[in-house]
């Protein structure tokens, strides 16, 4: 029998090579917007597109004066419409089964979470960007660089997404025009900007900018997390990731099925040349009603791994925007390697590494009963208050940590009424099944017109205008 032998190079290293193009995760599939060639998913995607933006925005690591720019051109904003817009189609077509669930009305309550958001956030933005400056925005995002916290990139990429998406959703349904609400929407992506900008620390603002990485550790983190690591026995990998599957699970209810409550940091390459994953999971969360049924469980637990890339020979590995792992091939959990467990008991809590002996004695029973409960509060909901329930973790969920981290929350609930949906955005619910709105019609048209539910700014428009008649 002959025994493999370990390669000198990991093959995925290549990736990672200035010149180097990167695989097709969806071969033959292309994103077509506007006057852009057609764009591939993945690496070679993101160089085509840049290499086509009018201005130099994406094309070069930010630095602090661009952040600190009060405003953007309409040509900068114009190029950001273009990029979510493919940025999108190229991490969502990935999951595109996530997009609907049994559970609950995902789409329904995204469209109605869009809707409210691109009216409510602004004002929030704008605030905390007059309170805590630009710099005091960018210092909020860093204070998210450690594990199991919900600062991280996930969050703030879910601030620009979302006001894209609640952009093109009036645009879609003919309420609003691509020239409106045009002040609103560059204060909302000049918050998102600072935030991404200050929590990645490379200068970018999407991890498909750098080849897919997000790295957004502090130095001590990564050396210690790296540190903290054990050998697996097939047994003890059996265990490790039965554990972190119940974890993630249990996020997932709590959160409505939606990513909101996991997210992935990496790739950090080991010296032997293996990566390394930080996955966290938020196993309660206490801004929920229904996460009573995990009151006696951390708010997070994160799981520490490393992959051996020879054993699943491989070739490429994303870590996209949205804080998930995608790798070519697709399954990487038989080759975890190493591992360590890590729990923080509550939001503001120092985080603290426990066995994975006590781990999965003292969590594994008690994860599982709290995702049988949230599961059975699920199936007696009304549809209505799951739709409702999912659009306020969307909507709340998505800008809360940066709220919470700042002191704010409370004062937003009390003054700004935070867990209230806007008259106008009320109105989209009857919308949502007429027609297969939420489940047909809004993602054909982002995915297949997207020139025009993504649309640009005109050449003429006026960067004061919001809107100031519904006629």
């Amino acid at each position: 029998m002959s025994m493999k032998t370990k390669q000198s190079r990991p093959v995925y290293l290549d990736r990672y090579k200035p010149d180097d193009e990167g695989i097709r995760f969806m071969p033959g599939a292309e994103f077509n917007y506007g006057g852009l060639p057609p764009l591939p998913d993945g690496i070679l995607g993101d160089r085509i597109l840049r290499g086509n933006l009018k201005t130099d925005l994406l094309k070069r690591p930010l630095t602090l004066e661009d952040i600190q720019r009060p405003s953007f051109t309409a040509d900068e904003l114009n190029d950001l419409i273009a990029y979510w817009a493919w940025d999108l189609w190229d991490q969502l077509s990935l999951r595109a089964s996530e997009g609907s669930s049994g559970l609950v009305p995902r789409q329904e309550y995204e469209a109605l979470s869009f809707a409210n958001a691109f009216y409510r956030w602004p004002e929030f933005m704008i605030d905390m960007t007059d309170r805590l400056g630009i710099d005091g925005i960018t210092d909020l995002a860093r204070s998210g660089r450690e594990p199991a916290n919900k600062i991280n990139m996930l969050h703030a990429w879910c601030l620009g997404a979302v006001t894209q998406l609640g952009r093109a959703l009036y645009i879609i349904m003919g309420h609003n025009k691509p020239d409106e609400f045009l002040p609103e929407f560059n204060a909302a992506m000049k918050f998102w900007q600072a935030l991404v900008w200050g929590y990645r620390g490379d200068g970018y603002l999407w991890s498909s900018q750098n080849r897919y990485t997000t790295t957004a550790l502090d130095d001590a983190w990564t050396q210690r997390l790296q540190g903290s690591m054990e050998p697996l026995t097939e047994a003890t990998r059996r265990e490790f990731t039965a554990l972190m599957a119940s974890c993630e699970l249990l996020s997932f209810y709590l959160h409505l099925d939606c990513r909101l409550g996991m997210y992935d940091l990496g790739p950090f390459v080991l010296d032997n040349g293996n990566p390394m994953i930080v996955r966290s999971t938020f196993t309660r969360e206490d801004a929920y009603s229904w996460s009573l049924f995990a009151r006696d469980l951390p708010h997070a637990m994160t799981f520490t791994f490393e992959i051996d890339a020879d054993q699943m020979s491989l070739e490429e590995l994303r870590l996209i925007s949205i804080g998930t792992l995608m790798t070519r091939p697709r399954n990487y959990i038989n080759a975890i390697v190493k591992g360590s467990v890590w729990v923080r008991d509550d939001w503001n809590s120092e985080l603290r590494q426990i066995s994975l002996e006590e781990a999965t004695a003292k969590y594994l029973t008690p994860v599982g009963d709290a995702t049988g409960g949230v599961f059975e509060w699920m199936t007696r909901t009304p549809r209505r208050h799951l739709v409702e329930n999912g659009a306020f973790v969307y909507y709340v969920g998505m800008i809360l940590p940066f709220m919470r981290k700042a002191g704010l929350y409370d004062h937003y609930c009390e003054k700004f009424d935070l867990w209230e949906i806007d008259e106008r955005a009320s109105r989209v619910y009857y919308e949502l099944d007429r027609n297969n709105f939420a489940r047909i019609v809004v993602p054909t048209r982002l995915f297949t017109s997207s020139e025009t539910s993504f649309a640009p700014i005109s050449s003429n428009a006026q960067l004061w205008r919001s809107k100031y008649a519904y006629v």
